[in-house]
């Protein structure tokens, strides 16, 4: 079978930024726990400031918040392929410690409108906001597809070894959303505004570990000239990659939809709902919010840790189809718990479909470290691919969560849940008949 472009050459020649294997790797999965910690905190804690300057008078509302929440992942997804070809050609090191002073000086700039008036007004908190959220994002799209490149380098003659790597930095992402999920509302019932300035010292920290820690690989010559605009997205249009997109944005829209700013508003609001019992359930309760999300974030980190045992042993598709089918599970179990259904039959169900839907992303980046595997003079880009899903799907997520919150509230989330895992599931239907073709031309040729 011919490949879109050709395979690299033999393993001894090695590509800018691939030591075998690439020293540093533990360096950024703590960077990337860190990163998390950061961004999942300062995303509850925006939440929680627009709570308070609705009640100032501001006019926000849930769809002004998912607009603005939104933007940072609409950086990331314009921005992740370019920084991630960048960081194959300029190695890796310059913009794993880059990443994280982006987004330091966005999150500093959040609480930027209250500094500037006691009662801002929508426009001033648009605008200042949104360029944080962008400069947020920007870091995002730096970070995520070099420190996947440096990753994947380091697993490529293991799949086993990719599978924990791969689950390892989910597990980063993860436990660092539980302890900002626990650690946002926290801060910012404790410090307010301040909450900004402490969760920037935490990304300069990340910022020094990686500038400590990750070595700065030797270059060599530059890959044969490929590296021109058609062919980069010669190897971003390729089958494989193209038929598992949709998926990966169906499910991060569901991530994008539960674990941002969204469900801080919802939960600890003032708007109630004849029938459900979550809405504003938390109001002026910081402390019983961050108990029940990072509870919830915590379980889903040792389900992460419970599917590394299996992700890369297993046939990554029918993982895949699993692991989405949890998502529907566990939203049924939201909904009855919110219409007040016996937590014994509730509970289950959550927790059911949480371990299912737990072991996507580290199923999710193993096959796209595979397919980079062929590519491996653009893994970066490649690799960017993750952002370019994250951000589309959590701009997707925030968005229609904003909508659908202002419409039912907590069951509207867990509505669009239902219906995006029915988008993931049809995708990755398509997505096996293409795998199972490619399988039968490789086994002919």
């Amino acid at each position: 079978m011919s490949h879109p472009l050709p395979s690299p050459g033999p393993a001894s020649v090695s590509t800018p930024d691939s030591p075998t294997p690439p020293r540093g790797a533990g360096a950024v999965i703590v960077a990337q726990l860190l990163l998390r910690t950061a961004s999942a905190a300062g995303a509850l804690a925006l939440g929680s400031y627009f709570v308070d300057l609705s009640r100032q008078g501001t006019s926000v509302g849930p769809l002004v918040l998912g607009i603005l929440s939104g933007i940072g992942f609409l950086a990331e997804l314009v921005l992740a392929p370019a920084a991630g070809s960048a960081s194959d050609r300029r190695g890796r090191k310059i913009f794993l410690v880059a990443a994280p002073l982006l987004a330091a000086g966005g999150v500093l700039l959040t609480p930027g409108a209250s500094l500037i008036a006691t009662a801002p007004s929508i426009a001033l908190v648009v605008v200042i906001v949104g360029t944080s959220r962008l400069l947020d994002g920007a870091g995002a799209a730096i970070s995520a597809p070099t420190t996947l490149g440096l990753l994947a380098d380091a697993s490529d003659d293991d799949r086993r070894r990719r599978g924990r790597v791969t689950s390892l930095y989910e597990l980063s992402s993860s436990g660092g959303i539980a302890l900002g999920a626990v650690a946002g509302p926290l801060l910012y019932g404790a410090l307010g505004l301040g909450t900004f300035v402490a969760l920037a010292a935490v990304y300069v920290v990340a910022a020094v570990v990686t500038l400590v820690f990750v070595p700065r690989h030797a270059r060599t010559s530059p890959a044969p000239v490929r590296a021109g605009v058609r062919d980069r997205l010669r190897v971003l249009v390729q089958p494989r990659l193209l038929a598992f997109l949709p998926a990966w944005i169906a499910v991060n829209a569901i991530l994008g939809t539960w674990v941002t700013s969204q469900i801080t508003f919802v939960l600890a609001g003032d708007r109630r709902a004849d029938g459900q019992l979550f809405p504003g359930a938390f109001r002026g309760d910081e402390m019983g919010l961050s108990i029940v999300l990072g509870v919830y974030v915590l379980f889903f980190s040792l389900c992460i840790i419970a599917w590394a045992f299996f992700i890369g042993r297993l046939p990554t598709v029918p993982v895949l189809f699993v692991t989405v089918a949890g998502a529907l599970i566990a939203s049924v179990g939201l909904m009855l718990a919110n219409g007040g259904a016996p937590i014994a039959v509730a509970v289950p169900l959550v927790m059911v479909g949480v371990f299912l839907e737990a072991g996507f992303t580290p199923a999710a980046l193993t096959h796209l470290s595979d397919i980079s595997a062929e590519f491996r003079d653009d893994r970066g880009l490649i690799m960017g691919a993750y952002s370019v899903v994250v951000g589309a799907g959590y701009l997707l997520g925030n968005v229609l969560g904003g909508v659908f919150a202002e419409w039912l509230l907590f069951d509207g989330l867990a509505l669009l849940t239902i219906g995006l895992a029915a988008v993931a599931l049809a995708s990755i239907t398509v997505m096996a008949v293409i795998e199972s073709r490619l399988t039968r031309r490789r086994a002919v040729s």
